[in-house]
């Protein structure tokens, strides 16, 4: 195997049968569309392995002088971090006998990126599901996507996820989603993001923030970034969303330059100011099961996260294919996951009954507008409706609604009318 090896700096895997490809999985802040980066990570994927030797292989790494800074097991499999020359991701999957050695060279290892909860401003937290703009997809005017949602910790900070299109990021909708976020935390002058997670680099998913540091940036403190992209050399898309996430990365690290990059990996678990975040699964999951054509598209590479706060559990699916879901399913079993909040798929589109019948929760939250749901992915919306009563699946499009979270307990719910228009004009 050691012939074969390709992670210079690491020692190779003794056991199992180590795949002759190398994956590239993509870079962090720095993006990747005009050729390798120093920032790119690589991994290895190893099959026919066991427990046994993934462990042994992990001692053969301290003993080589590697930090182990994480180490986590569940039900899936087994996780670790190292940290040395360089940082080393590897986690094993029972089910699959297979382990995936990364040379994580994209950000910070998650002990340096993890936040303890230090002060308690607040006694409980905060969800907010945004409501933007949906309508026709009609570029120019308006747009039939996008999600864009907010946690307010305990310590009075924010998680910010994803952000919507370009056409949703009009004046009167940025200045909405200030005041909100201005209101949960009680202070207009500066707002703190212990993390901003972007669940795959769609414009729908990135462009409204983008917009947000360029209209409030000196009011805005990004503490740390949180994805994992998957690698241009390997997907080939270039188009708006690459030009989005280019203009995005700029913005983030100009007005941020302390900002701290974790590129995300299946089985990290770490704490944010009270917040616990897992993640389930990422592109990284997707790479070998095609062959030469790695992903069904861009929205098979989104990162599947569970956030757990103040004793609730929201688990963000992005725009996760039926494909995504087998995965996840292959690997735990039937009543192991829950949540009490599910963010259904794809703002609706795709039809993942797979996750729904598997992961039980309480609410569901559709980031879509209920014009669209009913017009022309009506199947799909009643079939999530069977998953949640009537009053427990919140649409997107019909209100901003904030949950107030104390003790496991939703102890209020605020609403707030959706305030946007047909798209005028704003950029990123």
């Amino acid at each position: 195997m050691e012939q074969r090896w390709k992670l210079e700096g690491i020692p190779a895997y003794v056991g199992g049968g180590l795949d002759a490809k190398i994956y590239n999985c993509g870079s962090g802040m720095e993006p990747d569309f005009s050729g390798p980066t120093g920032e790119d990570s690589l991994m290895h994927l190893v099959r026919n392995t066991s427990a046994e030797e993934f462990l042994s292989w992990c001692g053969l790494l301290s003993q080589k002088g590697f930090d182990c800074v994480y180490a986590w097991e569940d039900e899936a499999g087994l996780y670790r971090q190292f940290r040395g020359e360089k940082n080393v991701y590897a986690y094993f999957i029972q089910n699959e006998r297979t382990a995936r050695i990364i040379h994580d060279n994209s950000g910070v290892t998650i002990d340096l990126f993890s936040a303890p909860e230090e002060l308690r401003v607040h006694d409980g937290a905060a969800l907010m599901q945004f409501g933007l703009t949906y309508d026709d997809m009609i570029k120019g005017v308006s747009c039939d996507c996008g999600m864009l949602y907010a946690l307010r910790l305990a310590d009075n900070s924010l998680i910010v996820v994803d952000g919507g299109e370009i056409e949703q990021a009009t004046e009167p909708a940025t200045d909405e989603f200030f005041a909100r976020i201005s209101q949960l935390t009680g202070n207009p002058e500066k707002i703190r993001i212990a993390a901003w997670f972007c669940t795959h680099p769609h414009d729908d998913h990135m462009d409204f923030f983008c917009r947000m540091l360029a209209k409030f940036g000196s009011r805005l403190t990004v503490e740390r970034t949180m994805f994992n992209f998957a690698s241009y050399s390997v997907h080939g898309w270039f188009d708006q969303s690459s030009r989005s996430r280019i203009k995005t990365m700029e913005r983030i690290k100009e007005n941020n330059p302390a900002v701290s990059h974790l590129k995300l990996h299946t089985g990290q678990r770490f704490d944010l100011h009270g917040a616990t975040v897992r993640v389930l699964l990422t592109h990284e999951d997707m790479l070998w099961r095609r062959g030469d054509r790695p992903y069904e598209g861009m929205n098979e590479t989104s990162t599947v996260l569970e956030i757990s706060f103040e004793g609730k559990k929201l688990i963000l699916l992005a725009d996760a294919h039926v494909s995504n879901g087998n995965v996840l399913i292959g690997r735990y079993p039937q009543g192991s996951i829950s949540c009490d909040f599910l963010q259904v798929a794809h703002h609706c589109i795709n039809n993942v009954e797979n996750f729904y019948s598997f992961i039980k929760t309480e609410y569901m939250l559709i980031p879509e507008g209920r014009y669209l749901l009913l017009k022309f992915i009506y199947d799909n919306y009643r079939l999530v409706r069977r998953y949640a009563a009537e009053d427990k699946v919140i649409v997107a499009g019909d209100a901003t609604q904030i949950f107030h979270v104390e003790k496991g307990i939703v102890k209020k719910t605020e609403y707030f009318p959706v305030r946007g228009c047909a798209y005028d004009g704003s950029e990123m």
